[in-house]
């Protein structure tokens, strides 16, 4: 009275034995190459290599404008917390 199952992580196929509480029978799934050749995995290695360049440039320019970005919000605040006279609510005040 075994039954098989279909694992969720791999997609590997189980037989497992109800009485004895264990699997007896193990099937890995077969592996979909992504690739036909050796020539097109290279290839799809270089354009990979072009799109983490460019990624990382991209990340590079955020970085060198971050503390310019990060000087203006300051400011606007800073600007925002001048002209606001309220009083700040108290944790006293909430109860």
């Amino acid at each position: 009275m075994d039954f098989e199952l279909v694992c969720p992580c791999c997609g590997a196929k189980l037989k497992v034995d109800p009485t004895l509480k264990a699997i007896i029978a193990h099937e890995a799934p077969k592996v979909v190459r992504k690739f036909e050749s050796v020539d097109d995995a290279i290839e799809g290695l270089k354009t990979h290599d072009v799109e983490r360049e460019k990624k990382f440039a991209a990340s590079v320019e955020a970085e060198k404008s971050k503390k310019d970005v990060l000087n203006r919000k300051f400011e606007e605040l800073f600007e925002k917390a001048k002209t606001d006279t309220s009083k700040p609510i108290r944790d006293i005040d909430l109860d």
